[in-house]
């Protein structure tokens, strides 16, 4: 069974695009995984690659990928590191240093508050 040109077009631009978002979703996890270098965000990225890749093979005809559609998903990863990676990659990073300023100060201000709630007990005991 023979695809249609737009169809074959549409495959191949989602193949592209995939790879793209591959290198996004990479991109965005990198700076946790220099920071704490836990193996889990490498695991989440590998599953989530593999969720993506089955689904995009899914709704291929037959369930099976064309050459075209992986290489060009192969060549939107290749590219994005290329081109947008080292543009795109220092904003993930100033804005996971803003997560960590934030974390860093909730904490320090529940423990302030936990403190704060057992001393306040304490002195209702007695």
């Amino acid at each position: 069974m023979t695809l249609r040109i737009r169809a074959q077009a549409v495959s191949l631009l989602l193949g592209f695009v995939l790879g793209v978002g591959l290198g996004l979703f990479y991109d965005a996890l990198r700076p946790i995984r220099r920071r704490s270098g836990d193996l889990v965000w490498d695991t989440l990225y590998c599953l989530f690659a593999a969720a993506a890749g089955f689904v995009f093979a899914m709704r291929a005809p037959d369930g099976v990928p064309g050459t075209g559609e992986l290489l060009l998903t192969l060549f939107g990863l290749v590219l994005y590191f290329q081109l947008l990676s080292p543009v795109i990659f220092p904003i993930f990073g100033k804005i996971d240093g803003l997560i960590g300023v934030f974390w860093i100060n909730t904490r320090k201000t529940g423990k302030n508050f936990l403190l704060f709630a057992k001393k306040l007990f304490q002195n209702l005991q007695e």
